[in-house]
């Protein structure tokens, strides 16, 4: 017969294994943040949420049992862990509530509410019962209760603060929109970087998690969480003896050492959030005056509740007598909760200097706890460097001055001042509640975070479209890709757009024979790097979404062209192995796209095509090949029929090139409109993935900046058609007025006047030499093109 007991060791490594998800996620975080410089430790893994809940409602199992018998030393170890676990662990959801939207607060600390209850009877039922011998897990479990308490009260002011910080936000925004359209100056990179630098710090200061972090309800969780961890000392108090006399056997270590780990993992993220909440009040600490533990009550503390105590009474009761028991029922109820919200915060404000100076006795007298008197240290670190960190930064910077050799101050005497005026202007753009004052040294920390991120994505710069810029030195080729005099065959075209054409034309060059490898793999990653700068530009700024259909059908033709170097259904590595010459892969290339568009519109009826207006990809990616593979034509007979298949291939890159500076010109604009368009939850992961690619791309834009830039409004250098009316047609626009943008613009001024078809039919016949019947073939169809052509232009 089995026994009853046999499961209960695998049910303990159950809880075990939920204990070490639970800590796994924390040291996540805990490794995110540091990376990030965040030691304020935001919750993303460990948020609250329904799957951490549930993990921790498996990991506090021990604590649960009221039955089973738990004498030996580890046994009753892992019922107090298990106990101040879920203690910790609540302390360290504050960050998460910032940013819940109301309805998951009020459905998460429903949820967790549950399990504290749950588990405080059952300590309770165990202490009374003499199943649990340290009744100082009831204090912890008190304490539990006290730590949720906290949660609600501030739970109350993640609304409010979130409205006040938005619309300081959006003052502070359009002080930079302001700033932006002032002229040319968005194209300057430092400018442009302060702009960046100006949304990191509002980003930063804003953040609805690091405002719950900054509170002084920070300190008197800290003071709990630190409580509960120093309880948990058990297994040092007392002899070895590692044997368990309870049903789970050797399940109880793994439950005991797990959530052990976990609960020092808590302590050290909580105490990194004690640290910066100091920082942010240790400007009235170093007062040394009363003020520093002010009692006044802000505004945006209670301003929840009065809002909901002004509401009119529920309008779908009937009689006059009914609404009034109501509304004064309702009128009492938020009473008491407005004068509860009152006495928590006057308590967290008491237990600030109380917490700081108990937890201080506690470990000086403990023994085991001594281990974590680091902590009073590092406040004094913290402090002191708040009272003299202007002296210790002017000494820092002499020091630096003096054995750095290569000094950006010695090489720019105003560089100093420069750097002054910068911080003094960020000060300006720093986002804080009633009575909270930014620290200037966590301002310096915060502009030190910006500068490594910038210098983080420098590392990752685009080398290779770097040096396939290089090869750029005007915007001709936004003009000679595609020429006027190519008519299209169907009767409605979608807008072009920069990736579409950059996908046609990149295909176009790896197709062309009698080229090296190595060049063609280097052109091949520089594209690869620029594409995606390419479809950031154009889905940020294509605000009336012109350029929807035309994205479409980009991105599918780059997938396949990417990922198996196809063009549609063609091999292009098989095209670039079979043709024999650059003009015969344009004109293959010419006459493939013509059949497809051709086959759908005798598919289609005249009225059925012109009321069409989304046409498939795979036309709308014809339609580009065609009108770009005849353009090409037309300028390789003009300028390139006697150059070689290497030369052709590098104009053509070089056209490329061109398109990717004329398009990334607006890359400035684009970096600006992604740190506007951010709900405020999301805002911190836009504007380090926007740092980022400011580091990535500074130097392709500090080489725009010297480049003479059509004068185009912002709503038109989105399209490139409005690029090619430009640069073709300069009348129609101006310029910036210097000598060699004249020389640019007279170069671009003139047109290719070549019949399309005496090109098709001379490319044909040169193709009826090489390849005899397959040449006859292709006469055919080329005159049948003519026909067509002279019938569409009578």
């Amino acid at each position: 017969m089995m026994d009853s007991k046999a499961p209960m060791p695998w049910i303990g490594l159950y809880a075990a294994v939920a204990s070490l998800i639970w800590t796994v996620s924390l040291f996540i975080d805990a490794v995110i943040s540091v990376r990030h410089r965040k030691l304020w430790f935001p919750c993303r893994f460990s948020s609250l949420n329904a799957a951490s809940l549930t993990v921790l409602a498996v990991a506090v199992k021990l604590s649960m049992d009221l039955t089973t018998p738990m004498k030996g030393v580890y046994d009753q170890a892992a019922k107090i862990s298990s106990t101040a676990f879920l203690c910790v662990s609540t302390t360290h959801f504050m960050p998460s509530l910032g940013s819940m939207s109301d309805r998951d607060i009020i459905v998460n600390l429903t949820a967790l509410g549950i399990l504290i209850v749950t588990l405080t009877v059952n300590v309770i039922i165990q202490a009374f019962t003499g199943v649990i011998e340290d009744v100082f897990q009831v204090v912890i479990v008190c304490m539990n209760i006290y730590a949720f308490i906290v949660l609600i009260s501030s739970a109350l002011t993640v609304f409010t603060s979130k409205r006040y910080l938005e619309r300081k936000y959006k003052e502070l925004q359009t002080r930079i929109l302001a700033a932006e359209l002032q002229g040319d100056q968005i194209m300057d990179f430092e400018k442009l970087k302060l702009c960046v630098k100006k949304y990191w710090v509002m980003t930063e200061t804003g953040n609805p998690q690091f405002v719950m972090v900054r509170s002084e309800a920070s300190v008197v969780l800290f003071m709990i969480c630190v409580l509960s961890y120093a309880s948990n000392r058990g297994i040092y108090d007392t002899p070895d003896d590692s044997n368990t006399a309870s049903d789970y056997k050797w399940s109880v270590c793994f439950v005991y050492w797990t959530q052990f780990a976990g609960m020092i993992l808590c302590t050290v993220m909580s105490l990194g959030r004690v640290l910066v909440a100091l920082i942010h009040t240790v400007r009235n600490i170093r007062k040394c005056t009363i003020s520093s533990v002010s009692l006044e009550i802000k505004n945006y503390r209670i301003k929840r509740l009065v809002e909901w105590k002004r509401r009119l009474p529920p309008l779908y009761v009937r009689g006059r007598k009914h609404r009034k028991i109501i509304y004064h029922i309702r009128n009492l109820l938020i009473n008491i909760c407005i004068g509860s919200q009152i006495v928590i915060v006057i308590v967290n404000k008491l237990l600030l200097p109380i917490s700081i100076g108990g937890i201080i006795l506690l470990f000086a007298r403990d023994g085991v706890a001594s281990a974590i008197l680091i902590m009073p240290l590092a406040i004094a670190i913290v402090l002191f460097f708040g009272i003299l960190r202007m002296r210790i930064i002017r000494c820092l910077v002499m020091v630096k001055t003096f054995f750095s050799r290569q000094s950006e101050a010695l090489a720019n005497p105003n560089e100093t001042e420069h750097t002054v005026g910068y911080e003094q202007d960020l000060r300006n753009f720093v986002l804080h509640l009633e009575s909270e004052a930014i620290n200037d040294g966590y301002l310096t920390f915060i502009n030190t975070s910006i500068n490594s991120s910038i210098k983080m994505g420098a590392k990752h710069h685009p080398r290779y479209l770097t040096k396939l810029m290089e090869n750029s030195t005007s915007f001709e080729g936004v003009s000679k890709f595609e020429s006027d005099q190519v008519s299209s065959i169907i009767c409605t075209e979608h807008l072009n757009c920069w990736s579409l054409a950059v996908a046609t034309l990149t295909s176009i060059t790896i197709a062309l024979p009698n080229v090296q490898n190595e060049k063609r793999n280097q052109f091949l990653r520089g594209v690869i790097e620029g594409f995606k700068y390419v479809r950031l530009t154009e889905k940020s700024l294509d605000v009336h979404k012109k350029l929807v259909s035309s994205m479409r059908a980009a991105d599918f033709a780059w997938v396949l062209f990417e990922l198996r170097r196809k063009w549609l259904d063609m091999d292009l590595q098989k095209i670039a192995r079979v043709s024999k010459s650059s003009k015969e892969t344009l004109q293959n290339l010419a006459n493939i796209s013509e059949e497809i568009l051709k086959e759908f519109t005798s598919r289609m009826n005249g009225n059925a095509m012109e009321s069409s207006v989304d046409l498939p990809e795979n036309i709308v990616i014809a339609n580009s090949m065609y009108k770009i593979s005849n353009s090409l034509l037309l300028v390789h007979e003009e300028s390139y029929h006697s150059a070689s298949d290497i030369q052709v291939f590098e104009r053509f890159s070089v056209i490329v090139a061109d398109i990717f500076a004329a398009c990334l010109t607006n890359l400035p604009h684009a970096i600006l409109k992604k740190c506007n368009n951010s709900a405020i939850e999301e805002r911190d992961k836009i504007i380090k993935e926007t740092t980022h690619l400011l580091g990535e791309t500074q130097e392709i834009l500090k080489a725009l900046q010297k480049r003479e830039i059509p004068n185009l409004l912002l709503d038109q250098s989105i399209y490139i058609d409005e690029w090619r009316t430009l640069l073709k047609h300069p009348n129609h626009g101006t310029l910036d007025s210097t000598p060699s943008s004249e020389n640019i613009i007279t170069a671009l001024s003139g047109e290719v006047h070549l019949d399309i078809q005496e090109l098709r039919a001379s490319a044909t016949t040169a193709l009826e030499t090489d390849e005899g019947n397959a040449g006859s073939h292709m006469s055919g169809e080329v005159e049948e093109s003519g026909e067509e052509k002279e019938n569409h232009q009578t």
